[in-house]
């Protein structure tokens, strides 16, 4: 996989030449300094010849051939890679320091010292340029080619894939554990009365049984007479559409049927039409195992009859693309077992050879582990568990196998199926998300990934494409991140308030084989245990999760691009230790380490794009933190409140994150320099602020606190030039007095999620509001309401998913009339102290999940309407409900509130 570290320098050799090169190029130092056309001119022959090499190996590397030759001449390409990146980083290192030199006094004095630099990095460059012209040799010497070395490879490695999906078809057992009621359901759909042919759709990361589940459900006597013929096709990645159509055809036909004299010369559309004479009249089943793209299905989808005889065709996929091929309400979304189901499967495997098949108790506590390890992967728990079976019922001897276990993984035979079972969902990825996916492995086990934190890093990192001014690279990244989820290589964990996801976790095993790549390709190293080889190896990119303070005592062997902290203790002179290798940075996150102040010589990071300090004891920011000119986040949340007037200076900055941020005052009149500003949360207002936050015209997330109502004038004209406003909240300073007159406010056709916190002006939802169509989330606190605001809010905001009001309306009565909120998800209803009703009409709040109620002390009687809530899943009651209404609602209101599977504590 040298492939991802290749695309890492395309990208950046194509940011750097489009961008710092003609910036440098145009400047009169580039006369005094020849070299630096030089080395310009040497990196757009790199790139050119790197453009070559990766589209070389993009083909070698789908079928990851294991030949000694290949794997040499990669190592080369990935050293060549490296050095090229350093070439790259080093030169936009070069160029920003001249461009932050003040003075032409200074510049002169410093020629001396740049001429000498520039001419190092043109040897260099011209260096890199003889290695890889070698390269190129040694790949003809050697005949390292794609059809060579992997033509045998790949034809055993493809027969073995299509054994390990077929083997659970093969497979007697019928003892399942886990999955039900997905049984029981994937059976209904198969049986059911609809004539008219059925697309079903089974989807699930590697290992989850989905080839089980199906091949289970197939060889069902019952299932099998309901069909006139049946086919079980896996499909796998590599197939050509006409052997596919032959391989269904000659499963469906009988021995009674006539074959076709010379099927094998037969051309796909009449391979197509044979299939579709062959079931026209029949009732057919057809299971297509393993699918990982829609490519062929406009050609399988004709061969399939639309018969109206009850046929069915189930697919068995990874790729959520593919699932949704399904018809309405026939995909399913397969998930990992539970806590109780997998320790059941771990015992049948593992104690097989006992009479109980449980588990001894001097092996409970480490098979204990063992199992939580597998996280719910059947594969893995079949796989261990049969491998552990073999062994002595020996406590010592488990205990060492666990130590091993990462070890053991990738290097025991009879686990190898497990590893490929789970590399065939990376082999699978496009280029562009390998090095996204294998970023998501340097954090911890079973850390839940936020989602504007991961896109943040990736775009940091260089890894997201550019696709022009029509979108931003947070949107394009946001896209990668949602095919990751789709690919069923990372898990949703969270959503937001409007079902969008917020959180993902990545599995354990899945994690275990990011970071045997992301090792071997020398894409990161992380210490993520306290027996870790402590040293980098010469990885560009370091996860540090144990051991902090060991960083003194090794040798950062590379120049690093990204670190990530996740432990609390570090050593007061890390920084300083490792400087030398910290030089071309271009991430560093400190979150939630105990350090107090800025490390020495951090504003010297011209590459850094990416500073986390959020959660430290940090008190202050140096001024000097200004000098980052490349900085595009700078996270400060839980850590400092006063902002430098250096910041001003980030004129590249896109997110800046804060608990409450105070502007002083001598930065306030320099935020205009922040043009590209994208996200600032959560700053303080005053009236220079309010004033100038109009310059920041491509903000899309806005947190102001502490508004007075004078500064209405200049606040609401501000936040109406920002066209491209997605989130909003503002907050008065006292929410009792100050006044938020949105009278000033012009329409925002982005706006997805607003919170105001104040009372409005006149005690009424501002007219504007009216042009909000796309929000999804609203939050009205304190807002002082006179009227029921319900029917205004449902008519205006039909997209609504979160509704959260607090304190805010003055009445006694809420009703929700039939056809309101259809898309409502999240209903919060919070300390109104005159409320004594609530309204709701059959056919409203028809997708409410979650209904909070906090605080409404004179509600005491259960809303009867609560019995039409069909779809509610959790009913929360706060602190401060009624005592009255506690009762009632356990005792005789109960029925009303009986279909609801949670009602507890939020």
């Amino acid at each position: 996989m040298a492939e991802a570290l290749v695309i890492v320098v395309l990208q950046k050799l194509t940011s750097a030449l489009g961008e710092e090169g003609l910036k440098i190029l145009g400047s009169k130092l580039q006369k005094q300094l020849p070299d630096i056309q030089d080395v310009t001119n040497r990196m757009r022959l790199l790139q050119s010849d790197f453009l070559m090499m990766q589209a070389f190996i993009s083909q070698v590397d789908v079928h990851r051939s294991s030949g000694k030759v290949l794997e040499a001449w990669l190592e080369q390409v990935r050293q060549a890679a490296h050095e090229a990146e350093d070439i790259v980083d080093e030169y936009i290192y070069l160029v920003g320091q001249m461009e932050g030199t003040d003075s032409f006094l200074k510049r002169a004095l410093n020629q001396a010292a740049h001429a000498k630099k520039w001419c190092k990095l043109a040897e260099q460059a011209k260096f890199l340029e003889d290695c890889l012209q070698k390269i190129t040799e040694t790949k003809k010497r050697f005949d390292v080619s794609v059809t060579d070395s992997r033509k045998e490879n790949a034809s055993s490695y493809s027969c073995r894939l299509q054994h390990l999906s077929e083997q659970s078809y093969l497979n007697d057992d019928e003892d399942f554990v886990g999955n039900a009621e997905e049984m029981k359901r994937l059976t209904e759909w198969l049986s059911d009365l609809r004539k008219e042919r059925t697309v079903i759709s089974v989807c699930g990361m590697g290992g989850l049984g989905k080839t089980t589940i199906a091949s289970s459900i197939f060889k069902k006597e019952e299932i099998k007479r309901m069909f006139t013929c049946r086919a079980w096709i896996s499909v796998s990645q590599s197939y050509r559409v006409k052997d596919l159509l032959k391989r269904i055809l000659l499963q469906l036909m009988t021995k009674n049927d006539n074959i076709p004299d010379g099927i094998d010369t037969i051309d796909c559309v009449n391979l197509v039409q044979l299939l579709q004479t062959y079931l026209k009249d029949r009732r057919y089943l057809i299971v297509l195992d393993d699918v990982w793209s829609r490519d062929s299905w406009p050609l399988l989808d004709s061969a399939f009859v639309k018969n109206n005889s009850g046929s069915r065709i189930l697919i068995t996929t990874r790729i959520q693309d593919v699932a949704s091929l399904a018809d309405r309400n026939r995909e399913m979304k397969l998930n990992l077992l539970s806590k109780e189901e997998a320790w059941a499967l771990f015992c049948q495997k593992a104690f097989a050879r006992l009479d109980d098949r449980s588990c001894p108790l001097n092996l409970k506590v480490c098979a204990e582990r063992i199992v939580d390890k597998c996280q719910g992967l059947p594969l893995a728990l079949v796989a261990l568990g049969s491998l552990l079976s073999y062994k002595e019922m020996d406590e010592h001897e488990w205990e060492l196998f666990y130590s091993q276990l990462r070890w053991q993984l990738n290097n025991n035979p009879e686990l190898s199926w497990v590893a490929s079972v789970l590399n065939l969902s990376y082999n699978n990825l496009p280029s562009y998300l390998k090095n996204c996916f294998l970023y998501c492995g340097m954090f911890p086990e079973d850390y839940q990934i936020e989602r504007k934190r991961i896109i943040r890093l990736w775009i940091a990192e260089g890894f997201i494409e550019d696709r022009g001014p029509e979108t931003t690279l947070s949107d394009v990244a946001a896209c990668y991140l949602k095919e990751l989820g789709d690919r069923s290589l990372l898990q949703v964990v969270d959503r937001n308030e409007y079902g969008r996801p917020k959180r993902f976790q990545m599995h354990d095993l899945v994690r275990e084989l990011s970071l045997t790549v992301s090792k071997k390709e020398k894409f990161a190293t992380t210490w993520d245990h306290h027996n870790s080889e402590c040293n980098s190896d010469g990885s560009r990119r370091l996860s540090v999760q144990k051991d902090a303070n060991l960083m003194q005592t090794v040798t950062i062997s590379a120049q690093l691009r990204s670190v990530i902290m996740s432990v609390e203790e570090v050593s007061p002179s890390w920084f300083k230790d490792c400087y030398p290798s910290f030089r071309l940075l271009r991430v560093l996150s400190l979150r939630y380490c105990h350090i107090q102040k800025i490390p020495d010589n951090l504003s010297n990071l011209f590459n850094l794009h990416y500073l986390d300090l959020g959660y430290t004891k940090l008190k202050e920011v140096s001024k000097s933190i200004g000098r980052l000119s490349n900085l595009q986040t700078l996270y400060l949340k839980g850590s400092v409140m006063e902002l430098p007037s250096g910041v001003t200076m980030l004129t590249k900055l896109h997110h800046l994150i804060i608990d409450v941020g105070r502007f002083g005052s001598s930065a306030c009149n320099k935020i205009c320099r922040m043009e590209q500003l994208q996200t600032l949360k959560n700053i303080e207002a005053n009236s220079c602020v309010v004033r100038n936050l109009g310059c920041l015209t491509r903000m899309r997330s806005l947190g102001i606190r502490n508004v007075l109502q004078s500064y209405n004038t200049d606040l609401w004209p501000s936040i109406s030039k920002m066209s491209a406003l997605t989130t909003l909240s503002v907050s008065a300073a006292d929410r009792d007095r100050d006044v938020l007159d949105l009278r000033h406010l012009k329409p925002l056709p982005y706006l997805e999620k607003l919170m105001l916190s104040g009372k409005l002006n006149k005690g009424a939802i501002a007219p504007v509001f009216v042009n909000f169509s796309k929000l999804k989330s609203l939050r009205l606190c304190f807002t002082g309401l006179h009227e029921d605001p319900l029917a205004l809010l449902s008519a205006m905001f039909q997209n609504l998913g979160h509704l959260h009001l607090y304190r805010c309306y003055e009445g006694t009565r809420l009703t929700f009339r039939a056809g309101w909120f259809p898309m409502l998800k999240h209903l919060y209803l919070g300390s109104m102290s005159e409320l004594k009703e609530i309204e709701i009409e059959d056919s409203t709040l028809r997708t409410l999940h979650r209904l909070e109620l906090w605080g409404l002390k004179s509600l005491t009687l259960v809303p009867e309407g609560f019995v039409h809530l069909k779809s509610l899943q959790q009913l929360c009651i706060g602190s401060m409900m009624p005592d009255e209404f506690k009762r009632r609602l356990e005792g005789c209101d109960r029925w009303i509130v009986e279909h609801i599977p949670y009602i507890g504590d939020p």
